[in-house]
């Protein structure tokens, strides 16, 4: 299915805040096609935090582990944008929590980036490996020092001391 379906259902989604089962069933198109943008309706409604979203998508066949452009994920994009409860509700539904993109960055480190401690914490308790270096050799540790995100350097550290 070309790219103009799956946009237009984004913008609605985006528009909304929220999408039709209707929308989606009466539609024949693979739930795991990227739009223009790079990423899937998953995706799109993780980085919202729309986790009653999530969970219709991915009844209607969306994948948790699908990716778009560049290996990102909708835990990836839910840790980004500190959707504690969505990337909860993610990893209930069986998103690999140590999942790389093509830079091999993982949820944790996108946490780590944008300071979202609830996520950190969220993601260890899922067995997130908080020492995995990217494709550069930077850890969490080192995203979050460069960031300038100090709440959580103060709680890596501690996490690492137990």
């Amino acid at each position: 299915m070309n790219n103009t379906y799956i946009d237009l259902l984004i913008d609605n989604l985006l528009t909304s805040g929220t999408i039709a089962a209707s929308e989606i069933c009466s539609a024949d198109m693979d739930l795991n096609d990227v739009g223009s943008h790079g990423r899937t309706l998953l995706m799109v409604a993780a980085c919202e935090g729309m986790h009653e979203t999530v969970d219709t998508l991915v009844k209607h066949g969306a994948s948790v582990n699908a990716v778009g452009t560049s290996g990102m994920t909708a835990l990836h994009e839910a840790s980004s944008n500190g959707h504690a409860l969505t990337a909860l509700r993610l990893l209930e539904l069986g998103a690999t929590v140590d999942r790389e993109t093509d830079d091999g960055v993982t949820p944790f480190m996108c946490a780590a980036a944008w300071g979202h401690v609830d996520v950190a914490k969220l993601l260890l308790c899922h067995g997130a490996n908080s020492e995995h270096a990217d494709q550069t050799g930077a850890t969490a540790m080192d995203i979050a020092s460069e960031k300038g995100e100090q709440e959580f350097v103060e709680f890596l550290n501690s996490f690492k001391k137990t």
